[in-house]
């Protein structure tokens, strides 16, 4: 339960929320609650966030006079999940000018006022319907500019007060101030903004109920149009390039957030430790001394995680040689550059390390480097021999009449015998009746060679017939 839009009056036992409304939050999750709620509960209302503002928290059992206390940091939103499982609604009120901490009078009647305290209201509004009977309290009987309630709700009498002759307070043909004084269009049933009467100062609100649903609360940085945006940013594949942390950044899942973290350390060259690394937090900090910290916990709104706390500020030294810097890591970064050369030795690759990255990583670590990286390059020649036979089964399948026949010596491949069904035909049919023989080298890790029988067809272009795959090049293996 949230109580905004009114001020604080009074002190002790006379304390009291003037002119407040009531909105209720549904379905928070106690492990993610932070002082982020609050702020997307501002936004949510549409309150523009100022350092003025102030939420307090009324205590369990206690009224306004004794029970409050401010929610400004993490340490007091860990006092209110520890008693979540006593007290399921928290009450909480909204001071938009810090009033409270400057109330020196026992009740505001004892100091009266020539105009009501400034009260931020929301930028999307609509008219209140008139009431009757409504008596205004004693401290709006010095405001002379109020005359009557109803120009206020656009639907008073016909009669036209002569203290409202200005074209300022005339709303009759100012249809478009809405729209110059409204930055975007939220969803519907969330707040739907309409004209705002004004007076001299008196502007009476009222805003539709508001929907807590989950479904409502999109992801941060949406672009669908006529939704909620969150105060988080996201990190995107791009800033992988030169990662930059802050408070509110948004990771999609927690191995985003590792890799950024090690993106930084090696860029920075600092040395990087996740004393508590789980699925859904990480707490990461330098060296002994050096006040860089960073912990981020997921966050049910946005479904991610999301930065709580981080000092970037560092006074240890570079390091030349630094964990993070792993034979998997180098092999990923440098993948396409042994694509382009696979035949890179060492020395080149330490010397472009050393040059992109200030980081001289053993040669033995470059070695395991080069070798995930040529892996991925060339394939898994092993994993590709046991598809063999898979390939097999749906050759006939998919081309029936073809012939494939393996020959295995134990269980080792040996030699491979393959004639597509579609090539025997179209040979016979439309190619000329001369066979001509090739064979060539496989330069892969297991060697061997392939023996072709091919065709020309009428546009004097090889048409393949049948293709062995042999140990050697011998009499006995054409044959």
């Amino acid at each position: 339960m949230l109580h905004h839009g009114g001020f604080f009056v009074g002190q002790g036992s006379n304390r009291a929320y003037v002119d407040g409304k009531v909105s209720y939050f549904d379905h928070c999750e106690a492990d993610s609650w932070s002082t982020l709620w609050l702020d997307d509960f501002l936004e949510q209302l549409n309150y523009l966030k100022s350092s003025t503002c102030k939420v307090y928290w009324l205590l369990p059992g206690k009224d306004l006079s004794d029970g409050l206390r401010i929610v400004s940091c993490d340490a007091d939103t860990l006092v209110m999940m520890s008693v979540v499982h006593k007290f399921r609604q928290f009450v909480l009120y909204v001071d938009h000018d810090d009033h409270i901490a400057g109330l020196n009078w026992e009740d505001i009647v004892v100091n009266p006022i020539g105009s009501l305290p400034k009260v931020l209201s929301p930028r999307k509004v609509e008219f209140v319907e008139k009431k009757e009977n409504v008596k205004l309290p004693d401290f709006y009987s010095n405001l002379d500019s109020i005359k009557d309630v109803e120009q206020y709700s656009g639907e008073g009498s016909d009669s036209e007060d002569e203290d409202f002759v200005d074209s300022d307070y005339d709303m009759e043909d100012d249809d478009d101030l809405f729209w110059d004084n409204v930055d975007e269009v939220v969803d519907e049933g969330i707040a739907k903004g309409k004209r705002i009467g004004k007076g001299k100062g008196l502007a009476v609100l009222e805003e539709e109920e508001l929907s807590t649903d989950e479904d409502d609360l999109q992801a941060p940085d949406s672009d669908g149009e006529g939704h909620i945006r969150m105060g988080f940013k996201s990190f995107r594949a791009v800033d992988m390039q030169n990662p930059k942390f802050k408070v509110g950044m948004l990771f999609e899942t927690i191995e985003q957030l590792r890799k950024a973290i090690t993106e930084y350390s090696l860029k920075e060259r600092v040395e990087k430790k996740m004393p508590r690394n789980e699925k859904k937090r990480l707490k990461a900090h330098c060296a002994d001394g050096c006040p860089w910290g960073l912990y981020a916990s997921h966050d049910s709104r946005a479904n991610g995680l999301v930065v709580k706390t981080y000092c970037g500020q560092h006074n240890c030294q570079k390091h030349w040689v630094l964990k993070r810097c792993t034979s998997k890591w180098l092999a990923e970064k440098y993948l396409e550059s042994f694509r382009a050369d696979q035949k890179m030795s060492l020395s080149n690759f330490a010397r472009v390390v050393q040059k992109d990255w200030n980081l001289t990583p053993s040669r033995s670590k470059l070695a395991r480097a080069r070798r995930l990286a040529m892996k991925e390059v060339l394939g898994d020649e092993v994993e590709q021999y046991k598809l063999l036979w898979d390939y097999g089964h749906e050759l006939r399948r998919s081309n029936p009449g073809s012939i494939f026949y393996l020959n295995l010596n134990g269980n080792i491949f040996s030699t491979l015998y393959l004639s597509l069904d579609a090539c025997k035909r179209g040979f016979l049919s439309a190619c000329r009746p001369i066979i001509c023989l090739d064979g060539c080298h496989i330069k892969t890790k297991y060697g061997g060679q392939i023996l072709t029988a091919v065709g020309m067809d009428p546009n004097d272009c090889i048409f393949p017939i049948a293709f062995w795959i042999v140990e050697v090049e011998s009499l006995a293996s054409w044959k």
